[in-house]
């Protein structure tokens, strides 16, 4: 999980949340990672709904 924990270490120390525990980072480590998982996929989907609906012109 080295990734996802330099992830979550940036995002605590950029909102300067208390320091977890090491129980509660690793559910922090999975909660952000999940949510910006669910971020990319929403982004993505809105974004081939608009092409799909608006790209192809008039035919």
């Amino acid at each position: 999980m080295g990734p996802f924990k330099i992830i979550t270490r940036a995002f605590i120390d950029f909102f300067s949340i208390t320091s977890p525990t090491p129980e509660q980072e690793r559910r922090a480590t999975v909660f952000i990672c999940s949510l910006l998982v669910l971020i990319v996929l929403l982004v993505s989907l809105t974004f081939s709904i608009v092409v799909l609906a608006f790209g192809h012109g008039s035919h």
